[in-house]
C-alpha cells in the first residue's frame, strides 16, 4: 500500500480496526509505510477522539468487546469461514449427534450440514437452526433467552437441557482470545453455554479466523487443554501458534 495523507491513513486504520478486532504498530507501519512513530501519533489522535482504544503496542476496535451487527459477521471474510468449514466437516461421522454452537461461522458450518443427512444436530443458534430447517437431520433447539447480537438461545433454559445430553462432536466458536489460555468470548451466558456442553462432548472443536488471535475478548471459557481442535487459517502469528500446539491439536488450513 502506498504512503497516504494523515486523514485517509485516519479511515483505513478504523476499517482494518472494525475488520480485525485488534492491530500492532509494527503491522500499521508496514502497511502504510511510515514510521512507527507516525502510527504512535495516528492512534494517539484516534483513541482521543474515541475512534479507537489504543492498547500497549497497538490499538482495537471500539466496537471489540461489542460485537458487530449479526449482519455484518455473517458476510464478513465468507470465502474464508468456508474453507474453515470445510475443514470442520471432515471431523464429522455419519449418524453423529452435533451440538452446533453461535456466531456466524457455525452458520456457515450449519449451511453445509443442511446438505446432508442422518445427523442429530443440537443448537442454540436460531441462525443455524434456520439454515437446517429442510434439511434432512432432526434439529432440536436449547430454548432460552434470545440473545439479540448473538442470535442465541442463553441462560438456565439452554444450560439445563445441555447438561442432560451426550454428543459426538461440539463445534464452538470464539470472539477473540489475545492474552488468554483458551477461546474467549464477550459475554458471560455465551460463555455459560459452553462451559455447559464441553463435558457433554466426545470431541470438542473450535473453528476461528486468525484476526481472533490478535483480537482480546472478556472471558475465557475453557483452556485449549480442554478442546481437542483449533481449526484456523495459517496466518496466525507463529509465536501464538507454538503456545497452542503446546495444549491442543491445530489443524492449519
Amino acid at each position: 500500500m502506498g504512503k497516504l495523507i494523515a486523514a485517509e491513513r485516519h479511515k483505513e486504520i478504523i476499517r482494518l480496526l472494525n475488520s480485525n478486532g485488534s492491530v500492532k504498530i509494527s503491522q500499521l507501519a508496514k502497511q502504510f509505510q511510515v514510521s512507527r512513530e507516525t502510527i504512535r501519533r495516528d492512534l494517539l489522535h484516534l483513541n482521543e477522539i474515541g475512534a479507537v482504544k489504543k492498547s500497549h503496542g497497538g490499538a482495537t476496535s471500539v466496537y471489540e468487546l461489542q460485537p458487530l451487527p449479526w449482519e455484518s459477521r455473517v458476510r464478513e471474510k465468507l470465502p474464508l469461514k468456508e474453507k474453515l468449514c470445510e475443514r470442520a466437516m471432515e471431523f464429522v461421522g455419519d449418524g453423529n449427534v452435533i451440538f452446533l454452537d453461535s456466531g456466524s461461522t457455525i452458520f456457515c458450518l450449519a449451511g453445509m450440514l443442511s446438505k446432508k443427512s442422518g445427523y442429530t444436530i443440537v443448537t442454540t443458534s436460531l441462525e443455524a437452526a434456520y439454515a437446517l430447517v429442510h434439511s434432512s437431520n432432526k434439529v432440536i433447539l436449547t430454548g432460552g433467552m434470545l440473545n439479540p447480537n448473538s442470535m442465541a438461545a442463553e441462560g438456565f433454559q439452554a444450560t439445563s437441557l445441555i447438561n442432560s445430553l451426550k454428543v459426538d462432536i461440539a463445534f464452538l466458536g470464539t470472539n477473540g482470545f489475545e492474552q488468554h489460555k483458551g477461546p474467549a468470548v464477550s459475554d458471560f451466558q455465551d460463555a455459560q453455554t459452553k462451559q455447559a456442553i464441553i463435558p457433554n462432548a466426545r470431541t470438542n472443536v473450535v473453528i476461528a479466523d486468525s484476526s481472533k488471535a490478535q483480537a482480546s475478548s472478556l472471558i475465557q471459557y475453557t483452556s485449549w487443554h480442554d478442546i481437542d481442535h483449533l481449526i484456523i487459517d495459517n496466518d496466525i502469528p507463529g509465536d501464538v501458534l507454538s503456545n497452542i500446539q503446546e495444549m491442543t491439536d491445530v489443524v492449519l488450513v
